[in-house]
């Protein structure tokens, strides 16, 4: 943790709801994360994502640049009542790491699922990203399960909206 986390100090952050003008830095957020990603493939996800009410993708803003984000998902349990969140994706620009700004995003996204009735919020994290791990700890997150992947079919190009899906 850097000094002035560590202190306390609160990084001078905004957040507000991503745009479409927002693809090429979110491109660029998730290509840290290990998902390779271009401007145009982000811009039409946010298209599909942006306009859904079960859906938040935020940003946080250092000096007006897009320096973090976070997505989130809300909907309802099958095996039981009620309703869960999921975040499904937080980064955070690697020269802006170590500031607090992490925990900013998911407290937005943690605010934005209770609001929304959710009564859990499950984040998943690869086994190899370590340092997410103690991040997700320290922010009160357990190890709670084992997610497993397989994957169906090529990745290929977006539907243009829902109904083509």
């Amino acid at each position: 943790m850097r000094a002035e986390a560590a202190a306390g100090a609160s990084p001078v952050i905004s957040i507000r709801r991503a745009e479409i003008l927002d693809a090429g830095p979110l491109a660029e957020l998730m290509i840290a994360l290990g998902y390779p990603t271009t401007e145009n493939e982000m811009e039409a996800r946010l298209s599909l994502i942006l306009p859904r009410i079960d859906y938040q993708v935020a940003v946080a803003l250092s000096k007006e640049q897009v320096v973090g984000v976070v997505g989130a998902f809300i909907g309802y349990y099958l095996e039981m009542n009620g309703r869960c969140g999921r975040v499904i994706a937080l980064s955070v620009a690697s020269d802006h790491r170590g500031r607090g700004i992490g925990a900013h995003l998911l407290a937005h996204a943690e605010a934005w699922l209770r609001a929304g009735g959710a009564a859990i919020c499950i984040v998943n994290s690869s086994t190899h990203r370590t340092i997410a791990h103690r991040f997700y700890r320290r922010e009160g997150y357990q190890a709670t399960g084992l997610r497993f992947q397989k994957d169906l079919q090529p990745p290929g190009p977006l539907p243009a909206s829902d109904s083509e899906i």
